[in-house]
């Protein structure tokens, strides 16, 4: 199916996602940091919405970058900025967000975005998902938007709500403490703990959310969730899982020194140590095709459902 098939086929299929990179509550930058950069952002991969064709106003100076299913968005100087498909208004940024934002996220067909601790979303607002709930309009330190669904956390609490259709909304009571990052899939979510295990709850049609043993038995430091499948990083090795590829073997330069991953509708973007960004389908272990600029000083990824975004530039000086 095409990228406008798909996105046509939304009333009758609701089929994927493009989830983001995970969103994580460690410290980030200073504000200063976080509100003026000269990094670069890269796109590549599908651009049948323009979601890979970065606007002039976003090329440069952003501090955060997210990837919906046919949208991309940036953090630049404390405003959001977002471009691609806008068939549902996830493009559609409201004017509060026109400074002292943090951090972003996109769905499917809604977005997120944290401002002082409150989240704001925009959008699709099918089953609820734009609807936040009273508990995430403060002290909330990440966000990250699936399908139909939205999670939070907040003071190292899991919020979740939206679609509820397999249970994707319905916490473990693991995620009511101790959550470091949070992913979110099409129909399943995933978190982190302080002591490096990853929980997973909600759809497992494609075993999606049964993870593997390497997973289960190490310290994981990274997380991300795709469409039907799931992938954390242990030990600096990427580990994926569900949609058939349990104990999947990834590429050989997946398997050390990775930082962090992001995952869409069937590929997998993974950061190296290096500042390298690598690409991968999720079935296969052949490395897919990355702009010359992300093979260097990348900080950050991002996966839409056939695209995917970076900023690259210097890491911000060590106080």
């Amino acid at each position: 199916m095409t990228a406008l098939a798909a996105l046509g086929a939304l009333g009758a299929l609701g089929a994927f996602l493009a989830p983001t990179a995970q969103a994580t509550a460690a410290p980030g930058p200073s504000p200063r940091q976080a509100a003026v950069t000269d990094w670069e952002t890269l796109a590549w991969g599908d651009d049948t919405y323009g979601q890979a064709t970065i606007p002039t106003t976003s090329q440069k100076g952003a501090s955060a970058v997210a990837a919906g299913a046919f949208h991309s968005l940036a953090v630049k100087d404390g405003k959001v900025l977002a471009w691609g498909s806008n068939l549902y208004q996830q493009t559609d940024v409201p004017a509060t967000l026109s400074s002292g934002v943090t951090a972003v996220s996109g769905g499917y067909l809604h977005s997120l975005a944290l401002k002082s601790g409150t989240v704001v979303a925009w959008g699709s607002d099918r089953y609820d998902a734009t609807t936040v709930p009273p508990a995430a309009k403060s002290d909330v330190g990440a966000v990250a938007a699936g399908q139909y669904f939205s999670l939070a956390l907040k003071h190292g609490a899991v919020l979740a709500w939206g679609d509820d259709r397999y249970k994707q909304t319905e916490l473990p009571a693991e995620t009511h403490s101790g959550i470091t990052a949070i992913a979110a899939g099409a129909y399943h979510g995933l978190a982190l703990t302080d002591e490096g295990k990853v929980l997973a709850w909600g759809d497992n049609r494609k075993k999606q959310t049964d993870i593997p043993a390497p997973v289960t038995n190490g310290v994981a430091t990274a997380i991300a969730a795709g469409r039907d499948f799931s992938v954390a990083v242990v030990g600096g090795r990427a580990y994926a899982w569900g949609t058939g590829i349990a104990n999947q073997n990834v590429p050989a330069l997946a398997q050390s020194t990775i930082t962090k991953v992001a995952a869409g509708n069937s590929h997998i973007v993974a950061l190296r140590t290096d500042g390298r960004a690598i690409e991968w389908k999720a079935h296969t272990t052949a490395l897919s095709a990355v702009p010359a600029t992300a093979n260097t000083k990348v900080l950050s990824i991002a996966a839409g459902a056939y695209h995917s975004l970076a900023l690259r530039g210097d890491p911000p000086a060590t106080p």
